[in-house]
């Protein structure tokens, strides 16, 4: 009997098998359709907001092969070639990153610096920097290290404010000096240490001391060049600070030192001289290009609401840079302690347990609030409480800032859980503080993560239109924000205001071009972020 039922067996148990086995089949072709949709869908979205931005179709044939030659298909036999050759290849990303990611950050320097006046930027970096930098070196000469770090936020705080109470007597000194000291004190110089401090830790003091002096060199070069031939040097001395230097010590450092991936420094040579000789022909030629709202225009000028053509939104631009910015600066610190101390210091049991409990529930629950709520909230406390004017810088960052600080509590919460107690416990057990673990194991292993939750949140405030409304943010400005008690506005609620104009040229193409200009910050940001978190990751 055994036997007779040893084939139903095999058959029953070969059957459920094969139904077990094309679910699973069908489950993957539902993923992967589910995946290709979602895929097409954005691919289709951002097709009709470049067509509607850029207006490709008014371009002649002979713009398209003018740029398929010097920019497609040069680009094209480049990437192929370097992808073959590792080296190569991890060259070729550090050059782009280093150029194109370098020229971003300085054009939003610039601007940022430029609204809020270079004068008044170099004074309060100068109170937030030289006293955390006085307390790091008598630290380490006495060498109390321990009080290092709980006293540098202590004295970034206390030098900004006695930079507010001594700025009315230092501003006029200060305003003495021409416009373009101020920015190669407050660009050069810094970009100048950090290129000579990696250079001296990978090669020797002497010319890590050389290399910050050729940086200082080339920017008082382009000076004298600027003042010689009657320009204002100031905007040549960041780009070529934040923009052209980072590239050269990529392009350095492969070509000097590592040698193989040299080729790959090419690329953004390549995809530059291409664009340049594209623009050249087509100039020379009198070639037809396309004819949309993306140009310079919509990024130098101030808004038109009459002329779709002369529309441009450059005081939105340095808005959202400004808004976004400052409320990085208050929500980060305050979302990262916030979860330290919830993770590493609150105590467990007792009273002090309970009350850590309730504070993570409710922190949970406050990331999934609406936004609009958050705006009710900035404007019974700015407006209504602190007697704030409408659509101020500082209203408008701390709303955002409260907005997206229990998002970022909660992802930092979960980089730090992330971290393995096995690495704590041989931390005490080598006689390491609480302290000392934290700042030497916790806080560098869960930084990646950390990052991460906070560039999210980043992405989700830059384009938040409801809380700004709430707290009556203009929706159209025609000037940069000087100052954070100055009135501003953003991109969102341009293109809110531009979406309800009654000429169909601003409520398609001007609304394209600006939700490009809106999605190429928020990938800036993001792309930053990459690459300081794989900068964490890859000195773990």
């Amino acid at each position: 009997m055994a036997a007779e039922s040893d084939p139903e067996l095999d058959y029953s148990g070969g059957r459920r098998l094969r139904i077990a086995r094309l679910k699973g089949q069908l489950f993957e072709v539902s993923l992967i359709a589910a995946t290709l949709v979602g895929i097409l869908s954005l691919v289709l979205l951002f097709a009709q907001i470049t067509v509607d931005a850029v207006g490709p179709f008014a371009a002649s044939p002979q713009w398209f092969v003018v740029y398929l030659g010097t920019v497609v298909t040069p680009t094209a036999v480049y990437t192929l070639y370097v992808r073959k050759r590792p080296a190569a290849r991890d060259a070729n990303a550090r050059a782009f990153t280093a150029a194109f990611g370098g020229t971003v950050l300085a054009l939003a320097a610039f601007v940022v610096i430029d609204a809020l006046s270079p004068y008044d930027v170099l004074i309060y970096a100068a109170f937030a920097t030289v006293p955390p930098v006085l307390v790091w070196a008598v630290g380490r000469r006495t060498g109390a290290t321990t009080y290092i770090g709980p006293s540098i936020p202590l004295s970034i705080v206390g030098g900004l404010a006695f930079g507010a109470v001594s700025y009315a007597g230092l501003r006029p000194f200060v305003g003495v000096l021409a416009q373009w000291i101020a920015y190669l004190l407050l660009i050069t110089v810094p970009v100048a240490m950090v290129v000579g401090g990696w250079t001296a830790r990978r090669r020797s003091n002497r010319q890590g001391l050389l290399a910050a002096a050729v940086v200082l060199a080339g920017a008082l070069l382009i000076a004298v060049a600027g003042i010689a031939v009657d320009i204002e040097p100031s905007f040549w001395i960041v780009l070529f600070s934040a923009g052209v230097v980072p590239f050269g010590y990529v392009a350095v450092d492969e070509i000097a030192i590592k040698r193989e991936g040299t080729v790959g420094v090419l690329g953004p040579l390549v995809v530059l001289g291409g664009v340049l000789v594209g623009v050249a022909i087509e100039r020379t030629l009198a070639i037809r290009g396309p004819d949309g709202y993306l140009t310079p225009t919509l990024l130098t000028n101030s808004w038109d609401g009459l002329t779709a053509s002369n529309a441009g939104v450059y005081p939105q631009i340095v808005g959202s840079i400004i808004i976004v910015g400052f409320m990085a600066i208050m929500a980060f610190p305050i979302g990262a302690g916030a979860a330290i101390y919830l993770e590493e210091y609150a105590p467990s049991t007792g009273l002090g347990g309970w009350l850590a409990t309730v504070l993570e529930v409710n922190i949970s629950n406050l990331a999934g609030v609406p936004s609009v709520v958050y705006g009710l909230l900035g404007l019974a406390l700015f407006r209504n409480a602190l007697g704030f004017g409408p659509g101020l810088v500082v209203s408008a960052a701390a709303t955002l800032g409260l907005l997206i600080l229990p998002i970022v509590v909660v992802s930092a919460q979960e980089a730090i859980r992330s971290v393995p107690d096995s690495l704590r416990q041989a931390s005490y057990g080598m006689g390491a503080s609480r302290w000392q673990t934290l700042r030497e194991v916790v806080i560098p292993e869960s930084i990646p993560g950390i990052l991460t939750g906070t560039i999210l949140a980043l992405g989700r405030a830059i384009g938040e239109t409801a809380p700004l409304v709430i707290i009556a943010v203009a929706t159209t400005t025609y000037s940069p924000p000087s100052g954070l008690f100055d009135g501003a506005t953003a991109l969102p609620l341009q293109i809110f205001a531009s979406a309800s104009n009654a000429r169909p040229a601003f409520r398609t193409g001007v609304v394209a071009a600006t939700a490009v200009v809106l999605l190429a910050l928020m990938l800036t940001m993001n792309a930053i972020a990459i690459v300081m978190r794989n900068r964490y990751e890859n000195e773990r």
